[in-house]
């Protein structure tokens, strides 16, 4: 496994650690992938020097909003400066040295490495790497972190478990048959075999409605979730989403909470999509935008060209004209919270708005340009948009209501795509 993977899933995982116990086996993980979060909130990839400075008090805030303790902060910024990250100035502001997503997971892995981690932690992160090219029986997994890890058959066991009870992965059971998965089942190549080994589980019926809701996916990029969910029907729906095979975003504002579906295609088609966006900050941008270009009133200053826009923004030049947008302060929370953007207010309620991370912009506009998503996709009521949930987050809310059947199923077609079908 290169070292960008290994950080990927340091970071993936340590947001499934985030606010469980128990996890103590699991420290490194939690340790290594938290403080690479910070560093990648704190990060600036923009040719303003004026950007690449931060105070205490915004650190603080910044770190509050994304779960990030003040005992992960300090000892993490401490660990920043002393590899040569990060300098903290005599009134402990920060300035950025240059960054870019690969630096992050490539110093995410090393810290890692540096903590001298478990057997346990290494397995679990070599067995998430291995559920992701394909799903596989819980005895294949035991055996597995067995032999390469030199661990008896009961700690073996136990790595599974723990993995299991923090989410890292997952599971479904049919007749004694136990299957492990995870959310990048679909975003490690080999997309359409899988898709089609999938398939085989469905009825005729089930595919007609699947192949009637890709024509949608393929003209358009996305498709609101309510229209997939007349396509698909309620049950196939959950699954295929339980499963990872369509990906939902969600946008949210103070009154109503909109979905739009997506294919883990999209973004697999661009490079690595799991090493490129592995806390989707891009689908954030891509999902904001989608917003501010579909439902916010002209009036407030809505979105009408996403791709010169995002060209304006890479280029390193603010958005919102000279006097400011009123929109901008309002409807993009969620991307100031993951610094992905920096909003500057003008006068009275007005503002302005300037990218900080030129890679998320630039992976952003790679998708949009290859797969526009839909002009209709996000359908709210015209309030400002306050929170984005990516895929993980959705797909585990939607695992959790399924039932027995559903289970059962998604057993069934993960046994296909193990077996090829």
């Amino acid at each position: 496994m290169d070292e960008q993977t290994k950080g990927a899933w340091l970071l993936a995982q340590s947001k499934c650690l985030d606010g469980i116990t128990g996890a103590s086996r699991l420290e490194n993980i939690q340790y290594a992938g938290k403080t690479g979060r910070l560093y990648n909130l704190l990060r600036r990839n923009t040719l303003d020097s004026s950007m690449q400075t931060l105070n205490s008090e915004d650190i603080t805030t910044i770190c509050q909003l994304n779960n990030i303790d003040r005992a992960s902060r300090e000892s993490g910024l401490q660990l920043l400066e002393r590899e040569g990250r990060i300098d903290i100035g005599e009134n402990k502001s920060i300035a950025i040295l240059g960054a870019t997503a690969r630096s992050v997971l490539e110093f995410t892995s090393q810290i890692f490495d540096d903590c001298e981690p478990s057997k346990e932690e290494t397995a679990a992160i070599h067995l998430s790497e291995l559920v992701a090219q394909k799903p596989i029986t819980r005895a294949e997994a035991t055996e597995y972190i067995s032999d390469n890890f030199k661990l008896a058959n009961d700690k073996a066991s136990s790595v599974v478990d723990i993995c299991k009870s923090t989410a890292i992965l997952d599971q479904a059971e049919n007749k004694g048959l136990v299957l492990l998965f995870n959310n990048n089942n679909f975003r490690s190549g080999n997309y359409a075999q899988k898709a089609y080994q999938l398939l085989q589980s469905l009825n005729a019926a089930e595919s007609q409605s699947y192949r009637e809701l890709q024509d949608h996916l393929n003209k358009k990029g996305a498709i609101d979730d309510k229209q997939a969910e007349r396509i698909l029907g309620s049950v196939l729906f959950k699954r295929l989403v339980g499963i990872g095979l369509l990906d939902r975003l969600e946008v949210s504002n103070s009154t109503e909470v909109i979905g739009y579906l997506t294919s883990p295609n999209s973004f697999q088609k661009f490079g690595r999509p799991f090493e490129d966006d592995p806390i989707d900050d891009a689908k954030a941008l891509m999902a904001s935008l989608t917003y501010g270009m579909t439902r916010s009133e002209h009036k407030r200053g809505n979105i009408t060209l996403p791709d010169a826009l995002l060209r304006k923004l890479i280029s390193g030049h603010p958005v919102g004209g000279e006097r400011g947008v009123a929109a901008i302060g309002e409807d993009y929370k969620e991307l100031e919270k993951r610094q992905v953007i920096k909003v500057t207010k003008k006068a009275g309620n007005r503002y302005t708005m300037t990218l900080l991370k030129k890679d998320v912009g630039e992976l952003a506009r790679t998708i949009i340009q290859g797969n526009a998503p839909a002009q209709d996709a996000l359908l709210m009521d015209g309030g400002a948009a306050k929170s984005f949930k990516g895929p993980a987050e959705n797909r585990a809310e939607i695992r959790a209501k399924h039932t027995l059947d559903d289970t059962q199923f998604i057993a069934s077609a993960l046994d296909q795509m193990r077996s090829g079908g």
